[in-house]
C-alpha cells in the first residue's frame, strides 16, 4: 500500500484530481500493483472523501488527552505511536488526523501479518495531509515526502 500512496502522490497534485474508483483501480491493476493493495488504498480514499464532506473540525480537541485502547497498543508499536503524539505536539497533526490515521492502522494490523513500523504512519499521514489539502510542516514536509516517493520506507 505505501507504493500505492507514493505513486498516487507523485502523479496526482489534488486528491481531487484523482480520478473515479474504477478509473483508478483500472490505471493501478495496469502499473501493476496488488489487488488488496489497490483495495486498501481506494478504502482509505473513500474514508478520506467521506470523511470531509461531515467532519467539522472544532479546536477544542487539541487539547484533550488521548488514552490508547489495549488493541490498540498491542497492534501499534511505541515507536509509531510516539511518532503520532510528537506530529500532533508540533501541530503538524490534529487530534481528528490522528484518529483516522489510527484507525486505518488498526485496519491493517487486522488484515496484515506484518507488523506494523513508523513507515505506515509517515505514508497515512502523508496521505490524510494530502486528502485535506494541508501544507506539509516544516517537521515533515521534505522528510517525509522523500522518504515515500522515493521508495525508502524510513527516513534519514
Amino acid at each position: 500500500m505505501i507504493d500505492v500512496i507514493a505513486f498516487l502522490l507523485e502523479n496526482f497534485q489534488d486528491f481531487d484530481a484523482c480520478p473515479a474508483n474504477d478509473v483508478l483501480g483500472s490505471l493501478l491493476e495496469e502499473v501493476g500493483f496488488q489487488d488488496e493493495e489497490i483495495r486498501d488504498t481506494l478504502l482509505f480514499m473513500n474514508v478520506l472523501q467521506e470523511r470531509s464532506r461531515t467532519v467539522r473540525h472544532h479546536g477544542a480537541d487539541e487539547q484533550s488527552m488521548r488514552v490508547y485502547l489495549p488493541e490498540e497498543l498491542e497492534a501499534v508499536p511505541p515507536q509509531a505511536l510516539g511518532l503520532l503524539h510528537f506530529l500532533m505536539q508540533n501541530g503538524a497533526l490534529s487530534a481528528e488526523q490522528r484518529e483516522f490515521v489510527l484507525l486505518a492502522l488498526m485496519h491493517l494490523s487486522a488484515k496484515s501479518e506484518e507488523p506494523l513500523t513508523e513507515a505506515h504512519v509517515k505514508v497515512l499521514v502523508l496521505l490524510v495531509l494530502w486528502a485535506d489539502k494541508s501544507e506539509l510542516p516544516m517537521l515533515i514536509g521534505d522528510d517525509l515526502a522523500n522518504a515515500v516517493l522515493r521508495g525508502r520506507a524510513v527516513m534519514n
